[in-house]
Order: C-alpha cells, then structure tokens, then sequence
C-alpha cells in the first residue's frame, strides 16, 4: 500500500508542478516565451503600431463627435490692377469694390450684371504747384552776432 500511496503522491506533486509551469507561462511576457531578439523587436512594433491606431480612432471619434462641421468661407477677396480691392460676400450674394477710402456696393443679391462695367470718371487734374518762398532773413547785430529774443 505504500507503493501505491508513494506512487500517487508523486503523481499529484507532478501534476502540480506541471499546473505551476502552465500558470507561469500564461503570466509570463509574450517576448519572454517567444525568445530571440528579432521576435521581441516584432513584439514591440505590434505594440506601438496598435497604440497609434487605437489613438487614431480616439482621435477620430472625439472630432466626430464633437459634431462642428467646418464652413466655408463666408467671403472672398480680390485685387485688380488698378488698386481696387473687390469683396464677394459668398452667403448674400452680394459685391463690395473698394478705392482708396471709399467702398460701395457694386451688385446686389439677385441683380444683373452688365457686359461691361461703367466707365470710370477721370480725377481731377492736381492744383498747379507754387514755388515754395524763400525763408525770412534774420537779422544780424553790428558785431556780427545773431541777437538773442528778449525773455518773457
């Protein structure tokens, strides 16, 4: 009976064992049961890889959610040769011409243009320029010295 009772304890300690070794595997690092370095560096790109793409979708899903849709741009602007600044108002329709200082309404929502556009009066010719005057001469005291003003 002690033949079979020693036989049986060393079968349960095996069995034993054999479960410690499984639990110890499972537990352990995947690199570690893998071994070799070339399977870690494999390990460690799948890793970081799945980081990015879970960040990605994290990402993705905030500005989903977030649910602000982007406009387009309420207006567009131009220049022409001649130094006017052109504005087209993109949600009325509507076209701003500005030269110098001065802005006006070209064309309204709705409104037809025309093949050409009207043509631009000529500005005034400038004052004729006058010769600038001579500074006043200052005059001088006997000795030749610049008199000094008399204080208040």
């Amino acid at each position: 009976m002690s033949d079979s009772r020693d036989e049986y304890l060393r079968e349960r300690l095996a069995e034993r064992a054999r479960r410690e070794e499984r639990r110890r595997e499972e537990r352990a690092p995947e690199t570690v049961r893998e071994g070799g370095l070339p399977e870690q560096i494999d390990a460690a790109v799948r890793k970081i890889v799945t980081a990015i793409v879970i960040a990605g979708a994290l990402i993705g899903a905030g500005a989903w959610a977030s649910g602000d849709e982007v406009e387009a741009p309420r207006y567009q602007v131009t220049t022409t040769p001649d130094g006017r600044i052109i504005r087209l108002n993109t949600d009325s329709g509507t076209v701003l011409a500005c030269e110098g200082n001065q802005c006006g309404i070209v064309v309204r929502r709705g409104q037809d243009l025309e093949d050409a556009p009207p043509a631009r009066a000529l500005p005034a010719p400038a004052p004729e320029a006058r010769p600038a005057l001579p500074a006043p001469a200052v005059p001088k005291a006997d000795n030749g010295a610049v008199p000094v003003p008399a204080a208040r």
